[in-house]
């Protein structure tokens, strides 16, 4: 019995350590609407949250033949990073209810917004940005269930 009760401590202090860890499902690639770019959600560089980084764009060279650029963000000193490789999601954390909350970079407006991330079937990812009240959702899909969709 002890020797039980010491593994469920173990792993319940496992779990509280490594959160990310905890993010069954989420990791990998995600194709945004209209597969207008693929985003990778894995741990953030603490370890502790998880953060999703731009690693391919549809539309990733602009007329000039050069990458697409964060042109629109409110920082001007970040506005020549390259899109690609961009981290737009951030400092996910497990929420007790289910999914992970955040922060969601849109390099459209280049504004930072609280977003929620949950899960929807195997193949579905719920992503949602909001201010104050006003809140926007999209649902990604499983960049290799796209790919496969398409063969």
């Amino acid at each position: 019995m002890r020797a039980l009760r010491a593994l469920y401590l173990s792993l319940a202090l496992l779990a509280a350590l490594h959160p990310a860890q905890a993010a069954d499902g989420v990791f990998g690639r995600w194709a945004t609407p209209g597969v207008s770019a693929v985003v990778e959600l894995a741990p953030c560089p603490d370890g502790a949250t998880l953060c999703g980084t731009i690693r391919w764009l549809w539309d990733a060279l602009d007329e000039r033949g050069r990458p697409r650029l964060d042109a629109q963000n409110a920082d001007t000193g970040l506005r020549t990073r390259p899109l690609v490789g961009l981290t737009i999601l951030s400092g996910l954390k497990a929420d007790p209810a289910g999914g992970w909350q955040g922060r969601i970079y849109n390099p459209e407006d280049g504004q930072t917004y609280r977003a929620t991330v949950k899960r929807r079937g195997a193949d579905a990812l719920v992503v949602e940005g909001c201010v104050l009240i006003v809140c926007s959702k999209q649902v990604w899909r499983k960049a290799t269930a796209v790919a496969e969709a398409l063969r």
